[in-house]
């Protein structure tokens, strides 16, 4: 049980949770809770330090910053998106609409929330890969708290934990969950029978370049890394930093806008992840591409710029992950 997060509702009037009221949070699976934490839909007490925040953010939406784009590059990003996100983005946060009220939609046309609501309460669904979900959503809240706090170094570790976590895991339950078993499974059949000493890691990421990203059109899609402090020389120096130390083919270079923007392909997202961590947290002095502390001018500010990308990332992945093992009937 999970002892070191508690969870309570945002507001108790939403319209949704009043016509399904198993979706509140009382005694939620924590795949529900994965789920509600990745839309900004909920309150959260770190209990240890007794404190008590609203994660608001949704890490599922890339729009919060095209207000500072122009129109040519706002209509760049809005078409790499696949249409129920888009969906998703222009409704999830509106106001007048309940922030549960389009979650169904994004996951699948096919899903209602009455189908959700029957998963939250369903004894089997509840019990699969419990553990799992449990030490994952422990992960995501650590993350969210540490955001709340703008402590953004700590917090790019704990998605750096989940990175690791997940790296197997979910392509194991993918496998296993998939309607169409035989599409996937000659693609992932190599990732457990080949060479074991290749890593967890090296699987997710053949995982999301060889499955995930064809299966869902996810090979054209870019994350972008948009720089935009108002210290041009700052700007200029995080831009050539991230360039400097990593491989090159992870890039879309057509999509970049020097000192501003940098687009990453979604297949190499996970390769970025790791390579700030390695290049930042493993200072090796007979490495000549680490990344040193006067490279990204403060370590809080660096983090921020790239937290809410690779926390969008892993988010996407998520719930993909979770919609295919309990929501799919």
């Amino acid at each position: 049980m999970n002892d070191l997060f508690e969870f309570y509702e945002e507001s108790g009037n939403d319209s949704i949770l009043q016509k399904y009221p198993e979706l509140r949070i009382n005694k939620s699976p924590d795949f529900y809770l994965i789920l509600r934490g990745l839309i900004g839909s909920l309150k959260i007490k770190q209990v240890f330090r007794d404190e008590t925040f609203e994660q608001s953010i949704n890490y599922l939406d890339q729009t919060y910053e095209l207000k500072s784009v122009n129109e040519v590059e706002k209509k760049e990003i809005e078409e790499g998106f696949p249409e129920a996100m888009q969906i998703l983005f222009s409704e999830l946060r509106k106001k007048c609409k309940s922030n549960l009220e389009i979650l169904p939609q994004y996951i699948s046309d096919s899903f209602a929330l009455k189908d959700i609501s029957e998963a939250v309460s369903n004894i089997h669904l509840k019990r699969r890969n419990k553990d799992f979900f449990e030490a994952l959503n422990n992960e995501f809240c650590n993350f969210y708290y540490y955001t709340h706090k703008e402590n953004h170094t700590i917090a790019f570790l704990h998605l750096y934990r989940i990175l690791e976590y997940v790296s197997y895991s979910f392509p194991v339950m993918y496998a296993a969950s998939t309607k169409d078993f035989s599409k996937s499974f000659d693609s992932l059949k190599g990732l457990f029978s080949g060479d074991k000493d290749q890593g967890e890691l090296k699987v997710f990421k053949f995982f999301i370049q060889k499955v995930m990203s064809i299966e869902k059109n996810y090979d054209v899609l870019t994350i972008d890394i948009n720089i935009t402090s108002e210290f041009e020389d700052y700007n200029e120096r995080i831009y050539k930093t991230l360039k400097s130390i990593c491989d090159k083919s992870i890039f879309d270079d057509f999509k970049d806008i020097q000192n501003k923007r940098l687009a990453i392909k979604f297949s190499e997202f996970s390769s970025f992840i790791i390579t700030i961590r390695n290049r930042f947290f493993h200072l090796k002095n007979s490495q000549d591409n680490n990344i040193r502390s006067i490279d990204i001018v403060d370590s809080d500010f660096f983090f921020n710029i790239i937290n809410r990308k690779c926390a969008y990332f892993l988010s996407l992945v998520t719930v993909l992950i979770i919609s295919k093992s309990h929501l799919q009937k």
